[in-house]
């Protein structure tokens, strides 16, 4: 405003009242000749100051408009959570826009504001979608009005010392091979090095996280057609559909490297130079690798794709044709109405014929997937045949030992209702004529010893005869016992 006021004073300060002065013999003179020196003195300044407003002007729109352009990014970025609270305290945000001092004179200070700051550029490559960055563009996101970070240098290091960051450089030369190692460390002496502010860093959680939503994306949209082979994806069509995921082909690039390094992906070509994907199969084993076979559907893909394309414009033009037949039929212009019928015809002969080629290439592809599952049936039933051997093994069964323990369960039953019956049968009674053919027995061995034992007794005198009446006497008594035992048992055998 003072600029602004010199501006407008000087041409009062440099003319006089009136455009004509009085010479002293009364004559009238114009007044830039009696004081044009100071006239042209005054234009001079009267420049100076319309430049000098100019640039106050400028100065003064380019800093509305950077605090505009800093609200504006306040505002979006603040609603999707990327600025803590703490962003709208003045005295708390120059403490933490300026330098970081070394950390063995402040360990405090040091600490926190490394841990903001990781902590804002995690956030923010989180919600831009975009694991690459540098500190240039953490500078525009980072622009507080006319205030920036003041050690995103120092911030940068620590993250590359924990292992949080990574150059792309650095994560590009990690997947590839020793000649292109070389190649690309000889073309950058060449070329030079790149300043600290260009240079590009891969934020490796953001990564992963990529990662992982472009994986859960192609498991729910692609992997439930299991007829069509959907493990095999043209890159191209795959990022379209992914750009809601990732900022940047750069950053879907780096995000697929991450699915290569897990094994979860490997990246063909095409006969014609097109990049391929073929993602894992859940029923494969071991790495993943490309073959001919996969180009070749790849390429029966993009014919059927060819082929639904031709078809639909064919059926366009099918259509407008008819309807400029009945435009001229309306017209009474048979001559050009039967024209538009007979290329109506022509087309809907191309649809019929091309729509016959996309019913092969549909057959031939809905095969292989039925071949792939064929096979996975025949390995799920080799996997449940061995696993039933391997148990059969550890538990020690064997059909040898299955039939031997068969037998002897056999055995061990008869034995049983032998038993059972011998049981069930009771005590055998012996016959009578047995019973009495072995007491007669008895008794005769009984009778045959007594008497050889009177045999060898000898002769005795008259005195002795009582005596030897008394022995008489007692071979009876013993004649009578044996009759008496043998009459107890004929009675007890009798029923």
């Amino acid at each position: 405003m003072l600029t602004l006021a010199v501006v407008l004073l000087i041409p009062l300060a440099t003319t006089t009242t009136s455009s004509f002065l009085k010479t002293h013999d009364g004559m009238t003179v114009p007044a830039y000749r009696r004081n044009h020196p100071f006239l042209i003195m005054g234009t001079m300044l009267q420049l100076m100051g319309v430049i000098i407003a100019m640039n106050d002007i400028a100065f003064f729109i380019i800093s509305v408009f950077c605090n505009l352009q800093s609200r504006l990014r306040l505002s979006v970025m603040g609603s999707k959570r990327l600025f803590p609270e703490v962003w709208a305290d003045d005295d708390q945000m120059s403490g933490l826009m300026s330098m970081i001092k070394v950390r063995e004179v402040n360990p405090n200070d040091y600490d926190r504001k490394v841990e903001f700051w990781s902590d804002m550029i995690a956030k923010s490559c989180d919600i831009e979608k975009n694991s690459i960055f540098t500190i240039d563009i953490l500078k525009r996101r980072f622009r507080r009005g006319d205030q920036l970070p003041g050690s995103l240098d120092v911030i940068i290091q620590h993250m590359l010392d924990t292992g949080e960051i990574i150059t792309l450089d650095d994560y590009k030369a990690r997947n590839q091979n020793w000649l292109q190692r070389r190649y690309k460390s000889f073309v950058g002496s060449l070329l030079g090095a790149t300043s600290d502010n260009q240079t590009e860093y891969v934020h490796l959680p953001t990564v992963q996280k990529h990662a992982d939503n472009m994986l859960e994306f192609f498991r729910s949209e692609y992997a439930v057609d299991d007829d069509m082979l959907p493990e095999i994806v043209d890159s191209a069509e795959f990022f379209d559909e992914c750009k809601n995921l990732v900022a940047n082909k750069k950053a879907y690039d780096v995000a697929l490297t991450e699915l290569v390094n897990r094994g979860e992906i490997t990246i063909g070509s095409s006969k014609i130079g097109e990049e391929i994907l073929k993602f894992r199969d859940n029923s494969a084993r071991g790495p993943i690798k490309w073959t001919e076979s996969d180009a070749s559907v790849h390429d029966m893909r993009r014919a059927m794709s060819k082929l639904e394309h031709e078809i639909k414009r064919l059926e366009l033009k099918a259509k407008k044709a008819e309807q400029d037949a009945r435009l001229y039929i309306r017209q009474g212009d048979k001559n050009h109405a039967a024209h538009y019928l007979r290329q109506k015809k022509r087309a809907l002969k191309e649809v019929e014929a091309k729509d016959n080629q996309y019913q092969r290439l549909l057959e031939m592809m809905q095969q292989l997937g039925r071949t792939k599952q064929n096979k996975q049936i025949l390995d799920a039933y080799k996997a449940g045949a061995d696993a039933f051997k391997a148990t059969l093994q550890r538990q020690g069964i064997s059909p040898e030992e299955i039939d031997e323990t068969m037998d002897n369960i056999g055995d061990a039953m008869a034995t049983a209702e032998e038993i059972q019956d011998a049981i069930a049968a009771g005590v055998p009674m012996s016959a009578t004529d047995e019973l009495e053919a072995e007491l007669n027995a008895i008794l005769a061995e009984d009778n045959s010893e007594i008497d050889l034992m009177i045999k060898n007794l000898p002769d005795i005198s008259p005195e002795k005869s009582s005596a030897a009446g008394s022995v008489k006497t007692a071979k009876v008594t013993v004649d009578d016992s044996i009759a008496a035992r043998l009459k107890r048992l004929r009675e007890a055998a009798l029923p």
